[in-house]
């Protein structure tokens, strides 16, 4: 199966998320990296679909979207 992973924000310098005692950008990293990891290792294909750099986070939302409708089975939003 086809999975697309969206990392939800992490994508600089516009949609790095929340910052309080953690930061979400780190949090949500974390649990979108370990969860490719065991796709992977079941078998999947997996297609991270989190952008490099936005301008805008509409910007980064259309980035992340484009990407998952072409190729995936199934898209995954860590937010």
């Amino acid at each position: 199966m086809k999975f697309g992973i969206d990392i939800g924000h992490n994508c600089p310098p516009r949609d790095i998320g929340a910052s309080g005692i953690k930061q979400e950008d780190d949090l949500t990293k974390d649990v979108g990296t370990r969860l490719i990891n065991k796709l992977k290792a079941a078998g999947h294909t997996v297609i991270n679909c989190t952008p490099g750099s936005a301008s805008s986070v509409g910007d980064s939302l259309r980035k992340r979207v484009t990407p998952s409708l072409i190729v995936t089975d199934l898209m995954i939003l860590i937010i």
